[in-house]
């Protein structure tokens, strides 16, 4: 039985919505817009569409075997014996937890959908040699990651008010 955990909802649809509406704006731009607007558009269009992909793509996969990591179009499977260390770090309101293993080191964060259940069943797996003292005590009182899901709201506005400002303008 597998387990899988994605990134919250809460931020990936008010972004995924965010890149279409910047593409909308791209294109009411290729009507009425000067040169620096229509390049700026587009590499924002590019660079966020990319980051909503990496964010609807990155999944973290509990079995009885190991984990598996996917994000962007690869692939990383570990056996339980292969992890070394689970360890955590604490910034204001983000927590970044990170996961060693034979293979290379992969940092995640709080932004995970149920991300307390996947580190406990990390932890629970690992065992105590393998895991910090920080993550058992994070357990008891986990921090929830919202101001990213608060911003992302606030420029999915910003961009819809741009573009009826320039829906006005035409």
């Amino acid at each position: 039985m597998s387990r899988v955990y994605k990134i919250k909802k809460a931020f990936r649809v008010p972004f995924i919505i965010a890149v279409a509406l910047l593409f909308a704006l791209l294109a009411l731009s290729l009507f009425s817009g000067q040169p620096w607007e229509k390049m700026l558009l587009a590499v924002l269009s590019i660079i966020t569409l990319v980051i909503a992909i990496e964010a609807s793509e990155r999944e973290f996969a509990l079995s009885e075997n190991g984990l598996r990591i996917r994000k962007f179009f690869r692939t990383k499977d570990f056996s339980w014996s292969e992890i070394t260390h689970l360890g955590l770090v604490i910034m204001r309101n983000n927590a970044y937890f990170l996961l060693t293993t034979t293979k290379g080191f992969y940092l995640f964060s709080n932004l995970l959908q149920d991300h307390t259940l996947l580190i406990r069943n990390l932890a629970d797996q690992l065992g105590d040699e393998k895991v910090e003292a920080e993550v058992r005590s994070y357990l008891d009182a986990p921090i929830e990651r919202t101001s990213l899901i608060v911003l992302t709201w606030i420029a999915l506005v910003m961009i819809v008010a741009i573009i009826l400002t320039k829906l006005i303008n035409l």
